[in-house]
């Protein structure tokens, strides 16, 4: 009796790893196929946006792969199909793979100790999503990095002001727990740059959006590009602060492109006067492998670099020991020539859905 129940059960459980073997084929696919929407329809909302995943769908196509590559080893009703959908699998895995690392290192530049001559900088990034600037730990973190420049996006700079006023602070708490002693503030609100290097120069460049209906009054359509000129003792630096929509819809990610238009053409604007080097930093709500983050880059003549060589996660989702699973490299930074990137490396969690952004840079001394 326990032999025939032996016989009875095998060719279920045979069943069941043949059925995961083909979900896990099938599963490869469809995960690679979606990763490879990104570069082939850039300009397509959806296909743009698959660009924030790619590492998820490069781990669920090799988890696919390796199970359907298991399969290979059961008979199957249907051999000849499944084999031809593992070998689909592979060759959609592959070549997603190989398109996403040729733009990993696309414009892109290494990293190398500060040359003789240069003036080091450091410039931290952070989205602190609403997080009160008198924070602790947020200070805490400033004060140990001790930064020259220091953007923030996501202030909601009116609500900061009334916190700081309520508790007895000094508003903006430039030069203080960690903060560079010039500040400047864009016109939304939404920006905020503190510099140890007085500033020549601030402008507010507003870029509409469309406002759709049922929004809280948190949320603004209208983005602003804060661009400033520094005076840095080695020579002028032209500085911009980013941050457009985030692409959750079609509007929302048609007001990002045109947010994009608009940074191109400031950068342009800039590099023509020649007058000293561009650095764009912030949160791009854009993924590096986006072909429009590329294009920017590209036509620019801009280059960039991450931390570890490889894009990591810096906005997460729910939770933040959950980042290298949920989460999404979109704080980037960009420099023109003339500025040498010496290392790139991420923050803590300072209590922010975001992690900071630190990039060290060397400027060459009399530009």
């Amino acid at each position: 009796m326990f032999s025939g129940n032996s016989r009875s059960r095998r060719p279920t459980f045979v069943s069941l790893v043949s059925l995961v073997c083909w979900c896990g084929s099938l599963g490869a696919l469809f995960s690679s196929a979606l990763g490879l929407l990104n570069f082939a329809a850039p300009d397509h909302w959806f296909a743009d946006n698959m660009s924030f995943f790619l590492r998820q769908f490069l781990a669920g196509g090799l988890a696919g792969c390796v199970a359907g590559g298991a399969g290979l080893l059961l008979r199957h009703k249907l051999a000849f199909l499944y084999r031809t959908l593992w070998f689909a699998a592979c060759l959609a895995l592959v070549t997603l793979a190989g398109l996403t690392a040729a733009r990993t290192i696309s414009n892109t530049v290494e990293t190398l100790p500060l040359a003789d001559g240069h003036l080091p900088l450091k410039v931290i990034s952070i989205n602190v999503e609403h997080l009160f600037l008198g924070d602790a730990v947020l200070q805490a973190f400033l004060e140990r990095e001790q930064p020259d420049i220091v953007v923030i996006q996501e202030t909601l700079w009116w609500l900061q002001e009334r916190r700081w006023q309520r508790l007895g602070l000094p508003v903006g708490s430039a030069g203080a727990n960690g903060f560079p002693e010039h500040l400047k503030v864009g016109d939304l609100g939404g920006l905020a740059v503190y510099s140890r290097f007085p500033v020549l120069n601030a402008e507010s460049t507003i870029v509409r959006g469309e406002l759709p209906s049922g929004s809280n009054v948190y949320y603004d359509a209208d983005r602003e590009v804060l661009s400033l000129t520094l005076e840095t003792g080695a020579g002028p630096l032209h500085f911009l602060a980013i941050h457009p929509d985030s692409p959750r819809t079609e509007s929302r990610w048609l007001s990002k492109r045109a947010y994009f238009d608009t940074v191109d053409r400031i950068i342009d604007e800039l590099k023509a006067a020649g007058d000293g080097p561009v650095l764009a930093i912030g949160d791009w709500n854009s993924s590096p492998w986006s072909g429009r983050f590329q294009e920017t880059l590209e036509k620019n003549g801009l280059k960039t670099a991450y931390p570890g060589g490889f894009p990591q996660t810096t906005r997460f989702f729910f939770d933040y020991r959950l980042h290298w699973i949920l989460g999404a490299p979109v704080d980037q930074f960009a420099v023109t020539e003339g500025l040498q990137v010496v290392k790139v490396s991420l923050g803590p969690h300072i209590g922010s859905d975001h992690v900071p952004l630190i990039v060290e840079l060397g400027l060459k001394d009399g530009q």
